[in-house]
């Protein structure tokens, strides 16, 4: 299929059709956060604490536990797991049933990446929090004035975290397992809410460009050196309405093709290794459910994306 794109939107040559997508919705609830450990075996969790799981990628779904607002998933494998609410962090050793509190040494913030089951961070104000023993015992790391809203590990030494602070010190790197944090990217009215890398050298940054009076564009941004160096490789000068919009969310299902989740409508693909990026819609056609649905990225290999009224597209 082809798309036209008309004034100031990237060109396209050829893109996705709708066939390559798949839309269910599996509740009439908003849906938060999804974890996948496999093609076959995930976890979504919903704005009323329900929290289901896969086991056939996503041909039908259980409810294995209520009473949990998570915002955040991070299964491991089949039986080990990690979430985060608004105010706490959570575990659980018998794939969601039952979950228990992690003492972490001060306030959670927005962030929860583990590497595998004993090997975790969670994102503090101006701090972040380590363990290595499966959230048993935690270590405190300053980020000096730096909040991180996401982190990305492409071993298990090399790290990536996208940040807020007041002098635009939007992306950080470690080389000693999160130990310590280099400043890597800053750079004026640029934000990063998201970071995504397909190998140890490939990895993109998504956020936006705030541009004083005309609101906030959609960027990408690429390093092909393990996060050492950046450099543009997408923005919308058009984002839809007069306050902007900003990418939430990146994830690639292979090399080759990703999806970068917009706050609205403005969700941008690409099909060769993120070099081009394309608006999922055109004057005729959406080729996925737009317009605010989608809230969250998930999957592997296949992608899935969620969002209101219980919508799960999965990009086959």
């Amino acid at each position: 299929m082809f798309f036209l794109v008309l004034m100031n939107r990237i060109n396209v040559t050829e893109a996705q059709t709708s066939a390559d997508f798949e839309t269910n919705s599996i509740s009439t609830n908003t849906l938060v956060a999804l974890s996948f450990i496999n093609e076959n075996e995930g976890w979504v969790t919903d704005e009323t604490g329900i929290l289901s799981h896969t086991s056939d990628a996503g041909a039908t779904w259980s409810v294995v536990a209520t009473g949990y607002h998570f915002l955040k998933l991070n299964f491991t494998d089949p039986l080990t797991g990690f979430a985060m609410t608004a105010e706490a962090a959570y575990k659980t050793t018998n794939g969601g049933s039952t979950w228990s509190q992690l003492i972490v040494p001060g306030s959670v913030g927005t962030t929860l990446y583990f590497l595998d089951s004993n090997t975790g961070f969670i994102s503090g104000e101006e701090e972040i929090y380590k363990t290595a023993n499966g959230g048993a015992i935690w270590s405190t790391i300053s980020t000096e004035g730096v909040s991180f809203v996401d982190i990305y590990f492409t071993s298990s030494t090399v790290g990536i975290a996208a940040a807020y602070d007041d002098q635009y010190q939007s992306l950080w790197r470690t080389t000693n397992g999160g130990e310590s944090w280099t400043n890597v990217f800053s750079q004026e009215k640029i934000f990063f809410n998201t970071v995504w890398f397909t190998d140890e050298s490939t990895g993109f940054a998504a956020g936006y460009y705030s541009n004083a009076g005309s609101g906030k564009f959609p960027v990408i941004f690429r390093s092909v050196d393990g996060g050492l160096t950046w450099q543009k490789v997408y923005r919308n000068n058009q984002p839809g309405n007069f306050k902007g919009q900003e990418l939430i969310d990146i994830r690639f299902k292979n090399e080759l093709q990703g999806i970068a989740l917009a706050s609205y409508s403005e969700n941008a693909i690409t099909n060769d290794g993120g070099l081009t990026w394309l608006l999922t819609y055109n004057d005729e056609e959406d080729i996925i459910p737009s317009y605010g649905i989608y809230k969250t990225l998930g999957g592997v290999g296949e992608l899935y994306i969620a969002g209101k009224r219980g919508y799960i597209t999965k990009w086959k």
